[in-house]
């Protein structure tokens, strides 16, 4: 059997992210690839390529930031109990591209 061509599938550990997302009272609204997008878009947590035990956590431009702050701080000791380490990534925006059923996601950097 030929190896080569085989596709390395990554575990992610879904099952507690979402745990801990939900204790502290969001839910994921959809997701994508190597992104969890949570409801109302408040935040995306993106799975590290490198880790399974590192995530990166990007907020919505628009998330004010006292509200930002809390939810990292929650995110951060609830993911702490599980070993997974997760990191601010930075804010993103997120808008429909007119004239499509599309979205265009863009992210900037950690300041």
């Amino acid at each position: 059997m030929n190896t080569s061509n085989m596709t390395k599938i990554q575990f992610r550990p879904l099952g507690e992210v979402l745990e801990i997302i939900q204790q502290i009272g969001f839910d994921i609204s959809y997701a994508y690839d190597d992104l969890l997008f949570s409801e109302h878009n408040v935040f995306i947590i993106r799975f590290d390529q490198s880790s399974n035990k590192k995530l990166w956590l990007y907020f919505n431009e628009d998330c004010d930031l006292v509200r930002r702050e809390s939810i990292g701080n929650q995110l951060k000791n609830a993911y702490l109990s599980k070993k997974i380490e997760i990191h601010h990534g930075g804010l993103f925006s997120v808008q429909q591209i007119e004239g499509k059923e599309e979205l265009e996601l863009k992210f900037f950097e950690a300041v």
